[in-house]
């Protein structure tokens, strides 16, 4: 029989005495009505009616004929306003009835965001296609949805056209930007489907007079997207979100503005758009900003250029993955290894002292935020107040490291696409790392057991902990035509059940423990979670990706390795059996292959799993170093970075049936 501990709202921590319920809904409306707030245009409404129609909204970096990105231009909040009610008019008058299916396959720029807009005012669902879920993902998306109307970004035409033909309901594609030559006139396009730009569409639109608007718009029980899963197993699934989901954390974030738990946001603050506008995480980060007024600058959409875009913008709010911050861990702790000498022991004074003050629940410094923190503040634009970091795990270190060095508030999140990205978050004046913090309070949180992997949800046991599952305004209503997936994954009375396991600290935070699915057995019965091993391994300065392996027919588990170029060159640098590798001109495929770096990255793997409270079966016995690293073109990882385990483990297969050979021999020799 499974016992369950259910937590309900904001926990008491400093200062607050009592549980908080935020969002709740009444009567069919949200708390928020009271302010006119029934659909996601409503609180575009009120964000222009806070900033002004005339204050900058969205922006981006012109590339000059160059080809080198000129500075920020912004449109207003009128003007994307007036654009979008053009668009969302051009596409009533191109046949698309409200509540039908628009889908998006673009990467992040203003014409997405517009699209966005003319959707909400329309009451049309938006479909958001990622940019390399590859062709059959889309195809299906399409079909599934039944979408009529495609928006999409030139450079993805080439992917879509070839499987044009097999969509007979996309009747029109919408290009962002110009049509390419090379499609304009083509004879691929299906008969009685046509290609347009956006402009075309705004200026159907704005003729004669805008189509007329739903007889009733949206409300908070209307879908407002479908957001497909990038499916690290299987086929997509379409998630549903209403607009309640999306309205319901903005509104509990302005509860926790006026409780002074996020700070004050308006027209001054910056955000830059880094995570896909496909991710739920980043599309419930532009309802929470634009329903305050705030501006949202677009990068120039290379990863590689996202430092050159900060200083460009130089933004007030930064929000990423894990992937993004440890980088910017490593590259300063880099460069102050680099510089030593005295810079380099003030410095480890600086912020040892201030990561002693973390205890205090204070990140500021009189003196040290001045004298040497400055410095890396600067780098990335030095306005940066307000860190976030969700989509997967953060190591302690590197949210501690965040805190002290940019003396901002930070915080991290937990939820997942089911619950409209963040179901709960960090509060600021709790400094101690290792937990999410407590929900938004548009939610619950609740444990249930899994006695199979030895977490018990009794509120009897020391510290209860199981799986964790969510209930709120912000839960997803199903999957999108697959009734018997969402009756796998929530149960009758409305609890999402989430796969990741949990208990609750001395303060009421939810602690991320450990993850359910894509568990294994080993041959000796110990179960093992693979995805919290790589965390650990991934918080190596040594390491940049892993891919834990293990199967019922082994006792062990193998490890494909991406390792940190940089810290392994250093390492060989410094390490005495190692420093002659370091005279010879290796490449750094060719350090990959060298067997005395495979045999130290063994040894190392073994102390950092001791180090961090690894079990001597979760502990890889063998290891591969790939110098290729897992990327989304690749297809190794889904769009908001998470391994494909059933992809890697096809492609790495026989790479793993040799270490497991490497394995047995060396063991019959023992």
């Amino acid at each position: 029989m499974s016992c369950s501990i259910e937590v309900p709202g904001m926990p008491a921590v400093a200062g607050e005495s009592k549980p908080r319920i935020a969002a709740s809904k009444a009567d069919g409306q949200l708390t928020a009505n009271r302010e006119g707030v029934n659909n996601m245009h409503d609180n575009f409404l009120r964000g222009m009616e806070l900033s002004g129609k005339d204050a900058a909204f969205l922006g981006h970096r012109p590339i000059g004929a160059d080809g080198v990105p000129g500075p920020y231009t912004w449109m207003t909040y009128g003007e994307v306003n007036q654009i979008a009610s053009s668009v969302g008019s051009g596409f009533a008058k191109l046949g698309v009835a409200h509540q039908s299916c628009i889908g998006l396959f673009s990467p992040n720029r203003i014409e997405w965001s517009v699209v966005e807009h003319a959707s909400y005012i329309y009451n049309y669902i938006t479909v958001p296609m990622y940019d390399t879920l590859g062709i059959d993902a889309i195809k299906h998306m399409a079909v599934e949805t039944e979408m009529t109307l495609l928006a999409i970004a030139p450079e993805k035409l080439s992917i879509f056209f070839d499987l044009w033909a097999s969509l007979p309901l996309v009747k029109t594609v919408v290009v962002f930007g110009q049509i390419p030559a090379e499609y304009a006139d083509s004879t691929s396009i299906p008969e009685g489907a046509k290609l347009i730009t956006l402009d075309d569409v705004a200026a159907l639109g704005a003729k004669d007079a805008h189509a007329p608007l739903p007889e009733t718009p949206a409300g908070v029980d209307d879908i407002c997207t479908i957001c497909y899963t990038s499916g690290t197993t299987g086929t997509p699934k379409g998630v549903v979100l209403t607009h309640m989901c999306f309205l319901s954390t903005v509104n509990c974030v302005s509860e926790r503005i006026a409780l002074g738990f996020v700070p004050h946001l308006d027209n001054t603050d910056i955000h830059l758009s880094i995570l896909p506008l496909a991710h739920c995480l980043e599309r419930c980060l532009h309802a929470v900003l634009t329903g305050h007024g705030t501006r949202i600058g677009f990068n120039q959409g290379d990863i590689r250029k996202i430092l050159d875009d900060i200083n460009a913008l130089k933004p007030s709010i930064l929000v990423g993955v894990p992937r993004i911050f440890n980088r910017i861990h490593d590259q300063v702790w880099s460069q102050v290894k680099a510089k030593g000498g005295m810079a380099s022991t003030l410095f480890n004074h600086a912020y040892n002292s201030k990561k002693e003050n973390l205890k205090n629940s204070s990140n500021k410094h009189w003196l040290w935020d001045r004298l040497v923190f400055k410095t890396v503040r600067q780098k990335f634009g030095g306005n940066l107040r307000l860190i976030v970091s969700g989509s997967a795990p953060i190591s302690a270190d590197v949210l501690d490291f965040m805190r002290i060095a940019f003396s901002a508030t930070v915080l991290e999140g937990y939820g997942l696409t089911e619950t409209t990205g963040p179901g709960g978050v960090s509060l600021p004046n709790d400094m101690k790392a290792g937990n999410v913090g407590c929900t938004l309070g548009n939610c619950m949180y609740k444990l249930i057991s899994v006695p199979e992997m030895n977490y018990i949800a009794d509120s009897t046991t020391e510290k209860p902990c199981g799986e964790i599952c969510v209930k709120g305004n912000n839960v997803f209503t199903e999957y999108y035509k697959r009734p018997d997936l969402t009756a796998e994954a929530k149960s009758a009375d409305g609890w999402f059940y989430t796969g990741d396991i949990g208990t609750f600290d001395e303060r009421g935070n939810l602690v991320i423990i450990d993850r359910r699915k894509n568990m294994f057995k080993l041959s000796q019965g110990e179960y093992v979670a693979p995805e919290r091993i790589e965390v650990v391994y991934t918080n190596s300065p040594l390491v940049d990706q892993t891919y834990i392996h293990g199967d019922s027919l082994q006792n062990a588990v193998v490890a494909i390795v991406v390792p940190n170029e940089e810290y392994m060159r250093r390492m060989i640098a410094e390490t005495p059996a190692l420093a002659h590798l370091a005279t010879k001109d290796l490449s750094y495929a060719e350090l990959c292959l060298h067997p005395e770096v495979v045999g130290f990255y063994i040894i190392m793997f073994q102390g950092w799993g001791r180090k961090n409270d690894l079990k001597g079966f979760e502990v890889p016995k063998n290891i591969f170093l790939e110098s290729t690293p897992f990327s989304i073109e690749n297809d190794i990882l889904t769009p908001t970075l998470k391994v494909k385990r059933p992809v890697a483990k096809e492609l790495y297969m026989p790479t793993i049936k040799r270490l497991y050979t490497e394995l047995e021999a060396k063991a019959s020799k023992d």
